[in-house]
Parts: structure tokens; sequence; C-alpha cells
């Protein structure tokens, strides 16, 4: 009788298993045939500008290296610091960002371009003193480093590599999750958009990165125990919860010192783009982010013990506070510009906020469907939980 529970309880995990396959495949095809209709008509299909000439991809590009880089963080830190809970872990983060975070990513950004054949020109003709390029060979390091990671961690779970092998990867892994802060360079190194060209943004892109990874990992780990893929305690869950607690505090923080900063002097570019985002057309995103990040805080930091249910859906608010602090960021400086053009207003200028169109969102559901689709085939070829 007991025998016949577990075969039909396989059975029910492994026909979810594949429907899943099947909506993601089904949405990541959709997210192909928006890219057909952008790349027959153009960049005209988006709601992008002259003025907001990045929006929804290039934050997508930001969340999935963020994704990448932390997750490459969560697989090292177990074997440098010797967190031997924590390992059976690592391979499901290493091979997250090997191949789901990283391809999404590229994706976003090759997309984002508009012509992408053009993208071989990152080789061909990468200029080493454009921020982009120290992206372009970022994100191909990372896919280096976690698929060696990756297959190394492997080996030695089926008992074919010595674990004491695995700490100068695992050192590289660390190193490279850290460098998640030369994203924050295409941005911060723009000394005609004042809210960027602040030394607090690799710092912020560094905190977003790990709650991001964090977040991501929480809702992987929850769906896993649930199919039975792993068996997570609670109270490792529990600890995650309270790093990326601590985390959003200190983003809750940068996110308010930023504003208040600018608005302050009462005059200025600063101060135009802050009272943008904290009065203006961007007011309800930014009050939106805030009431997030403090939601996400109040259900991980909360205390006594937590349910995992509790877990889960402050993982799923952080998410969504991170991607409003990603957009906030761009739209308040995007429609406040240091240099304008001269005489009246241009026909069909815009001054916010950017809504993407439909091309976008479906492309980017796409996109990210493509991610779990990949991340799930994994999941069942490599058997990464055992």
């Amino acid at each position: 009788m007991q025998t016949n529970t577990a075969i039909t309880s396989n059975t029910g995990k492994t026909a979810s298993s594949n429907l899943w396959l099947i909506i993601f495949a089904v949405v990541a095809v959709i997210g192909m045939i928006c890219w057909g209709v952008q790349l027959g008509k153009g960049l005209q299909m988006t709601n992008l500008g002259v003025t907001n000439m990045w929006g929804l991809y290039i934050v997508g590009f930001m969340i999935f290296t963020g994704v990448a880089a932390g997750s490459l963080l969560f697989a090292s830190v177990p074997y440098l610091f010797n967190l031997t809970g924590f390992k059976p872990y690592s391979k499901i983060a290493s091979y997250l960002g090997a191949v789901s975070s990283i391809i999404a990513a590229s994706l976003f950004i090759i997309v984002d371009i508009g012509n992408p054949e053009r993208v071989w020109l990152f080789i061909t003709s990468g200029n080493l003193s454009s921020p982009m390029f120290w992206d372009f060979i970022m994100l191909l390091a990372y896919m280096v480093i976690s698929v060696i990671f990756t297959r190394m961690l492997i080996l030695a779970a089926e008992g074919k590599a010595d674990e004491k092998s695995l700490k100068p990867i695992a050192l590289v892994a660390f190193i490279a999750g850290i460098l998640v802060t030369v994203t924050s360079f295409v941005f911060c190194f723009q000394i005609a958009r004042p809210m960027w060209n602040n030394p607090v943004q690799p710092l912020s892109f560094l905190i977003a990165a790990l709650v991001l990874s964090l977040a991501v990992l929480v809702i992987l780990a929850s769906v896993l125990n649930k199919t039975g893929y792993i068996k997570m305690p609670v109270e490792m869950l529990t600890k995650m919860g309270r790093l990326m607690g601590i985390l959003l505090c200190a983003e809750l923080v940068i996110a308010l010192a930023e504003v208040l900063v600018g608005l302050y002097p009462g005059s200025g570019e600063h101060y135009q783009a802050a009272l943008w985002l904290a009065a203006g057309k961007g007011a309800p995103g930014f009050w939106l982010e805030l009431i997030t990040l403090l939601a996400a805080i109040l259900l991980v930091l909360k205390k006594g013990p937590v349910k995992a249910q509790t877990l889960l859906a402050g993982a799923i608010i952080a998410l969504i506070a991170i991607f409003l602090v990603k957009n906030n960021l761009l739209q308040a400086q995007l429609f406040n510009p240091l240099l304008t053009y001269p005489g009246p207003p241009m026909v069909g200028s815009v001054s916010g906020p950017y809504f993407p169109s439909l091309v976008e969102i479906g492309l980017s559901l796409g996109i990210i469907a493509l991610g779990c689709l990949l991340l799930n085939l994994g999941l069942r070829i490599l058997k990464l939980g055992e």
C-alpha cells in the first residue's frame, strides 16, 4: 500500500514538473514572437524613447546579473567558511548562476540593442575604457566560473573529487560575485547624471545582488522542498531570510538617503530628480518601493519561529522591491537630464513615468521563462539535489 502511494506521489510530481516545462516553453515561444515583432518593426514597438532610452530590458539585465553574482557568492561561502549545513545546496546555487541567470542577463542586453547582429562588436571592437565592455567580460567570466564550479561540486558529491580541491574555485567564485559592482560603473561613471554619479551605487548594487539571489534561492528552495527534490530545514531558510532582511534594511537606508540628500539643497539638478521621484510623477513608484521594502523586512525579520510560507511571501515581495529600486533609479534620472535640447520641447517628448509596452512585457517574460525552463531541465537532468 505504501509503495503504491509513493508511486502515485512520484507520478503526480512528474506530471506537475512536465506541466511547468510546458508552461515555460509556451511563454518562451511567446517571447520569441514578441522579439520577432520588435526586430521586424524596430524599437518603436517599445515605449522607449530619446529621453528614456533604458527601460525594462536594462532593469532585467541588472536583476539577473545580480542573481548570478549572488548565487556565486552563496555557492562559494559554505566551502570557504566551512558552513557544512549549506554545502549540499551549493550545486543548485552555482547552476542557477551558471545557466539560467547568465543567459537571461545576456539576452536582456541583446534585445535592448535592437540589432543583435552587432553583438560580435563587443569582441572585435571592445573598448577597455567602456564600462559596458567590462560588463561583457564579467558575464563571460561568470559563465565560465559557474560551469567549472558546478562540475566540480557534482564530482565532489559523487566522491570523485576531494572537497579541499574546491577551495580555489570557490575563492575565484567569491571574488567574481563581489565584482558585480562593475555593473554599477555603467551608471555611476556618468557625471552628467547626478543621481547615478555617486559612490554609494557600487555598494547598492552589491546589496541588491545579495538580496536578489537570496530571495530567488528561498523561493526555489521552498518549491523544491514541497516537491521533495531537496530537504532544506526551515531553520536554514530562516537564516537566509534573516540575512536578506538585514540587507533590505541597508537598501532602505540608501534609498531614503539618496532622495533626502537630493531634496535638502532645494535647487539644482539632483534636487529636480529627487523631487520628481518623491513628490512628482515618479512618486507612486517610489512610495511603493518603500512600502515593499518595509513589508519584506517585517516578514523575514519577524520575531520568533517563522513559517516557510511567510519566508516565501517575504522573498517574493523582496524581488518586487528590488525591481522598483532599479526601475526608479533609472527613471528619476532619465526624465531629469542635466543637459537638455535648446528651444521648445520636442514633439512627442515625455517627462515620465515610463511604462513598458506589451511587446516589452511579452519579450521579458519570455526571457524569464527560458531561464526557468533551463533551470528546470538542469535540476532534472543533473540531479543537483542528490
